[in-house]
């Protein structure tokens, strides 16, 4: 054999034998993996359970005082004092501004004396109606006598009345000058200072408060909604007064009061899906100010049934949420479910469950639908045995 074929065949050798060598070990690895699919997997599993919940949901919600009002002139005139201390709490009625009062008062005076005037006027005419009764009953005078001086005896209560209207309507204007607060509540600073020309137009001269009760507004999820409604359909129209509403302030820390649902908006508003709900607070302490952010949790009174299960068991693909569950045969099987919020350390179940399935919290990762698998039964009872 010369020394080109002894080349070749070296060359060929070194070719061949690695491919069959490769084909040979995939064999191998194909028949091992075979082996090791075949063998139960060791994994622990956690029962799923049935347990009665207080549906709740939770939301970022705003304080809003229940009156906010804008302290406006109603008349023309300087801005001559004030009554107040900026930031204070005043009460309904009490005085906060004074607008210079003399034209006013000089106007109640002469509306007094035209009606004086009219009054005078008016018995005058009256006597004279009088008269001319009589006489016309007498044959004295024409009936047309008598006829002027009723018309006179009307036009001056006419009168009387119009001078009674713009008297009135003077001292009302003189009360005007005295600006009072229309509710309790906590004023905030002056807008406009003492010594300017106020009128109607010129814009609130401080804003004010109330402070107590106290409104927080907040939404929920329509869904939310719904499930809340249905779950507690036998209350009829005053179902949402079967829910407690608590607050965090922003500071963390929880607020003392419950609160009091009492108004559900008539729409959910499209683009977020929620609809709008508001609380009721006693705010004695002042603690909860108007345009504060807080975390509202509003909890039904009423408990629903639900299923839980552990959250270590579910597992998130593109394709959905899943857990492995067990069946009959031991065998594992992917099926994926609907969870909706936690309870604990659980996932409260909205579809893909039932109570007191079997499924698997740990050792799951190498697992495919149709595994078998071995495991460590822990019954609800917590007794245990091997299976």
């Amino acid at each position: 054999m010369n020394k080109k074929k002894i080349i070749w065949i070296i060359i060929a050798a070194i070719i061949i034998v690695p491919i069959v060598f490769n084909k040979i070990m995939s064999v191998i690895g194909a028949k091992m993996a075979a082996e090791a699919q075949k063998r139960p997997t060791q994994v622990e599993i956690a029962y799923t359970t049935e347990k009665e919940i207080y549906p709740q949901t939770e939301s970022v919600g705003r304080i809003e005082a229940k009156y906010s009002v804008d302290v406006v002139a109603r008349i023309n005139g300087w801005l001559q004092k004030r009554y107040f201390k900026e930031g204070a709490f005043v009460k309904k009625g009490q005085t906060l501004f004074l607008i210079q009062p003399n034209e006013y008062a000089i106007a109640v005076q002469q509306a007094q004396a035209a009606v004086n005037q009219s009054q005078a006027a008016l018995v005058n005419s009256e006597k004279e109606l009088v008269r001319a009764r009589e006489l016309v009953k007498n044959d004295f005078v024409s009936k047309s006598y008598y006829d002027n001086a009723l018309a006179t005896r009307d036009q001056n209560k006419a009168a009387l009345d119009v001078n009674r209207a713009n008297l009135a309507a003077a001292k009302l204007n003189l009360s005007y000058t005295k600006i009072v607060s229309p509710v309790d509540g906590k004023v905030g600073k002056i807008l406009i200072t003492e010594g300017n020309l106020v009128n109607p137009q010129s814009g609130a001269l401080t804003k004010i408060v109330s402070t107590s009760p106290i409104y927080a507004y907040f939404t929920i999820k329509s869904e939310d909604y719904v499930k809340y409604m249905k779950n507690t359909a036998d209350a009829g129209k005053d179902a949402l007064s079967g829910m407690d509403v608590t607050i965090k302030l922003s500071d963390g820390s929880e607020y003392k009061e419950k609160g009091k649902l009492e108004f559900v908006n008539n729409e959910v508003d499209p683009t977020a899906g929620t609809i709008s709900l508001r609380a009721t607070f006693v705010n004695k302490d002042n603690v909860l100010v108007p345009g504060d952010f807080v975390n509202v949790t509003a909890t039904s009174k009423k408990p629903v049934s639900v299923v839980l299960v552990p959250q270590v068991a579910v597992s998130d693909s593109t394709n959905g949420t899943y857990v492995w569950v067990i069946d009959e045969n031991k065998q594992a099987q992917q099926r994926f479910v609907k969870i909706d919020k936690q309870e604990g350390d659980s996932w409260v179940v909205l579809e893909g469950l039932k109570p007191n399935e079997m499924v698997i919290k740990s050792g799951f990762q190498r697992l495919r639908p149709g595994s078998p698998v071995t495991y460590e039964e822990v019954k609800v009872n917590n007794e245990k045995d091997s299976k």
